[in-house]
């Protein structure tokens, strides 16, 4: 799956199994694209950057539309790492400041 940002198609690594969504980025240095993050309802979703090795953009998306975005989230490697919250049935994830995110875009999911 891919994601059209900026007028180009991202790549997506599509996070949907409970092992794939617990796991996430943690001890990873790079992402190739974008990490997506499939629920099968609506609901409020916390993520955060525990074990995390770079910084995120975490957007959150209610039927392919971005309701909250939170900037530069940086890496945590302590045992309390600062939570981010939203409602979604998406959650995607992209290195910091590689596409230009914000709440109220509708985004473009192609196979």
């Amino acid at each position: 799956m891919n994601v059209i940002l900026d007028n180009k198609e991202l790549p997506l690594e599509i996070m949907d199994t409970p092992n794939a969504i617990a796991t996430g980025m943690m001890g990873r240095e790079n992402l190739k694209g974008g990490m997506l993050f499939t629920f099968d309802d609506v609901a409020e979703r916390s993520f955060w950057m525990k074990d995390c090795l770079i910084p995120l953009d975490i957007a959150f998306i209610v039927k392919d539309k971005v309701t909250k975005v939170y900037y530069n989230c940086p890496p945590c490697n302590k045992n309390k790492c600062k939570s981010y919250y939203g409602i979604a049935d998406k959650v995607l994830e992209l290195p910091v400041k590689t596409y230009s995110i914000k709440v109220g875009d509708v985004l473009k999911f192609t196979t």
